[in-house]
């Protein structure tokens, strides 16, 4: 069959088909009193008599009601607890197949003691050490909220961003998933630098990703966790925000959720506008001139997104959830390049010329993803169904104008279309009490179209430039399995595990009637190893074999110009990256200590530069080099010890990167030794006011064939919670302190030195006002699960 229509097939199965295994079970309805009336919003627990395991929590409503569905024929007792209600237990009861029990009322006696106010706080830490990741909880930061998710990232240990280059410990290249869903086939850059920061949860670093996870991801896995609704009730906020650097910023946005029995409501509207300011400076040396070149670019984009979702319990074992989100907008820039030839012995200026560049570009992204989730028994076997689909539509218009210099002015229209298919199917199941075996299948499919229509003014006429106009189409059909063995005694666990891809890629230029085809198979395997090492230490050992795949738009064969001489283009030929991946870790209470790491590359892909020396033209592109070696570690430490109100983190990395290759003709080899340091302090001020200062510090490195100097910024933001916390005011520095990316190229015949720039310091506000069942009193307490519970719910 032809892996379209499996594809079809499997898609029709996830989203529809297991709506079929639905069953009839059985319900438990009843009411909890007290002296004083109905105990309105009481936890009201279902537990199996066999064990005592919870089974279900229900919040009473405010007739003191309760219903339990979806329950199988066994023997339970009811729980109830709650503020100013003591814990009680109440008499076991049997059920019988699909029956429908009404329980006699249980009357319950007040505590004695009238608590007029109860302040319960529970505050995650802001780094989590997880099984083979590293969990960022950047809603909890200050710095970063008022902006997009590109300031978030900078709040990830040894992540640094300039300009729309995203390092980790100095190399570049990281696989961003948001939710899980790739975003390779997307413009992620702007994708990141449009998507509110508000959306954020949390920031995963996955440095060692099992069988479940693809297979993509050679410069390390970042996953964007969006926030989802956990508050009981119907809860919601507003907010409002603005900021300056040399451009304004404007935001604003609402967010919507309700929770009540099996059903889980979610919804958002944002509105974000983030003008950006941006310069590039380049120096290139001939024997006989030298280009002396200052780009300044201005962006004004304009980002709308709406976001809707929904979870349902059918029954106690049977959930279904489908989440949308659709943005549009657009991202009109205008940028200024002059350009000035000098003789290399006086710097006398020999030619200048200006272009001028303005770009219009609409766009618009919808997600779609439902699920379907089918606990088979109440051992812990579980099978969920997952379909996705993701549409990104963009119409660019660039024109340049040059003055100064005889050259055409050009006009290129880009209309671009992408769609993205998958579905997946993963099955886990519980062999005793040790063991836990998972498997699964994905196929995804994507569906790319890019067309060129490049136009030169010739004689004052507006003529097709045949030479550039193209058209290129791109699909890739990826088919995936995977199974996986887990075990867990004590302190000690393991996971081992295995997965297959198949991939088919075809670019297909349609312009001169090529088309380029790759069929390629692979095996993933992944094994980790976690032990107690002494007290709180642990330690913990991984390997995985990870592939990096080109991106469309490196694979895009179009020229995009800065000015008539400089250019970016893609390379159509690119090979997959392999990479062999090892991790030693030391954690302290579960917390990221010590990792010691080494990955093994080859055909890294890297971005590089050429230029003729005899036009002077440059461009940038993407290339396949032989070999990338690398490896170092970081060290994490805590900053509690400093003083009571004074809390935070910092850390180190330290990594060797190898560079060798054949290139231009020439033996590429190259190698540094390179620093990243990066500390996070969060202090508590008199009168509730919180401060957070955070910085980083990346030392000289190398990235393919360019050597950066060393760069480091400074943040700086407060934090204050008004009117018994419904409204929350943040002020934040951005880039207070801020060194920028400087960097050169020093081979063949290429003798470069390059400057990036960006907006810094840029100064923003940001207001919320929460509303809905959360400021009740006593009600989101009382409609809460222990965390003993909830793990033995599963949630």
């Amino acid at each position: 069959m032809h892996p379209r229509r499996i594809l079809h097939l499997v898609y029709l199965l996830c989203t529809c088909g297991p709506a079929l295994l639905i069953a009839q079970d059985g319900v438990v309805n009843g009411r909890i009193r007290t002296a004083d009336g109905p105990a309105e919003f009481a936890n009201v627990l279902l537990l199996a008599a066999r064990d005592s395991g919870v089974v279900k929590l229900e919040l009473a409503d405010a007739q003191g009601r309760f219903t339990f569905t979806g329950l199988d024929s066994a023997s339970y007792f009811v729980r109830t607890t709650g503020i100013g209600i003591p814990q009680r237990d109440h008499p076991v009861f049997t059920l019988a197949a699909g029956e429908q029990l009404t329980l006699p009322d249980y009357l319950l006696e007040s505590a004695a003691t009238d608590l007029e106010t109860i302040e319960v706080t529970a505050t995650k830490p802001f780094l989590e050490q997880k099984a083979g990741r590293l969990v960022v909880n950047v809603d909890q930061a200050i710095t970063g909220q008022g902006g997009s998710v590109i300031d978030l990232l900078k709040k990830v240990p040894g992540v640094v961003v300039t300009g729309n280059r995203i390092s980790m410990a100095g190399k570049t290249g990281l696989t961003i998933l948001i939710d899980g869903r790739p975003t390779r086939y997307l413009d992620v850059n702007s994708l990141l630098r449009d998507m509110p920061a508000d959306n954020i949860k949390s920031i995963e670093v996955i440095s060692q990703p099992g069988a479940a996870y693809d297979a993509e991801g050679g410069g390390g896995v970042i996953n964007i966790v969006l926030k989802k609704n956990s508050l009981l009730g119907t809860n919601g906020q507003v907010y409002v925000g603005g900021g300056y650097g040399q451009r304004p910023k404007y935001r604003s946005g609402l967010e919507l959720s309700h929770q009540a029995g099996g059903l889980n409501l979610t919804g958002g509207l944002s509105y974000n506008r983030r003008e950006w300011v941006e310069g590039l400076e380049l120096v290139r040396r001939f024997d006989d001139r030298t280009f002396v070149q200052r780009n300044k670019e201005y962006g004004t984009p304009n980002s709308y997104q709406l976001r809707l979702g929904a979870d349902y319990d059918l029954s106690e074992r049977h959930r279904v959830g489908i989440n949308g989100r659709y943005s549009f907008g657009d991202s009109p820039n205008s940028g200024t390049n002059r350009t000035d030839v000098l003789n290399p012995g006086t710097g006398e200026i020999r030619q200048s010329f200006t272009t001028l560049r303005n770009r219009s570009r609409d766009f618009d992204n919808l997600n779609l993803d439902a699920y379907y989730r089918i606990q088979l028994d109440t051992s812990g076997q579980e099978l969920t169904f997952d379909g996705s689909l993701n549409t990104f539509t963009r119409d660019t218009r660039t024109t340049l104008v040059t003055q100064g210099a005889e050259f055409n002015d050009r006009l290129n229209v880009e209309p671009s279309e992408a769609k993205i298919y998958s579905a997946k199917v993963d099955y886990r199941r519980p062999l005793g009490d040790a063991y836990v075996f998972t498997a699964g299948a994905k196929v995804s499919r994507a569906a790319l179209d890019n067309e060129l229509l490049a136009r030169e003014q010739i004689n004052g006429v507006m003529e097709i430039d045949r030479n550039l106009s193209n058209r290129f189409q791109y699909d890739e059909d990826i088919e995936a399995a995977y199974a996986a063995l887990a075990w867990e005694q004590d302190d000690w666990s393991a996971n081992v595990g295995l997965r297959y891809e198949a991939t088919r890629m075809e670019g297909y230029n349609v312009t001169i009637d090529s088309t380029n085809v790759r069929d390629f198979a692979q095996l993933f395997p992944s094994l980790s190893v976690n032990a107690p090492l002494a007290g709180s230490f642990g330690v913990s050992l991984a390997y995985s074999y990870r592939i990096e795949r080109p991106s469309y738009y490196d694979l895009n064969p179009f020229i995009t110009y800065i000015d008539p001489i400089t250019f970016t283009k893609g390379n159509p030929f690119l090979q997959p990256e392999l990479i062999h991946s090892g991790q030693l870790s030391v954690t302290y209470d579960k917390q990221p200590f010590l990792n010691l790491g080494y990955d093994f590359t080859t055909d890294i892909i890297s971005d590089v530069t050429e230029q003729d020396p005899v036009t002077g033209v440059a461009f940038q592109t993407t290339v396949n080099l032989d070999r990338y070696v690398r490896y170092g570690g970081s060290l994490f430490f805590p900053l509690d010890w400093v003083a009571k109100p004074v809390s935070g983190y910092g850390g180190f990395m330290l990594y060797y990167n190898d560079y060798t290759s054949d290139y231009l003709g020439g033996n590429f080899a190259q190698d540094q030794l390179s620093l990243t340091a990066f500390a996070q302090v969060d202090v508590r001020l008199p009168y509730e006011w919180k401060l957070q200062v955070s910085g980083f510090y990346q030392g000289r490195g190398l990235d393919g064939i360019i050597r950066y100097d060393p760069l480091y910024g400074v943040d700086a933001g407060l934090e204050k919670d008004l009117l018994d916390d419904r409204l929350n005011l943040v002020l934040s520095a951005e880039g207070i302190v801020q060194k920028f990316f400087t960097g050169t190229i020093n081979y063949q015949e290429q003798d470069l030195d390059v400057r990036s720039t960006w907006e810094a310091p840029i100064f923003t506000a940001k207001l919320t006002y929460n509303f809905g069942n959360r400021f009740l009193k006593g009600r989101e307490r009382r409609g809460s699960a222990s965390e003993e519970e909830k793990g033995r719910l599963g949630d």
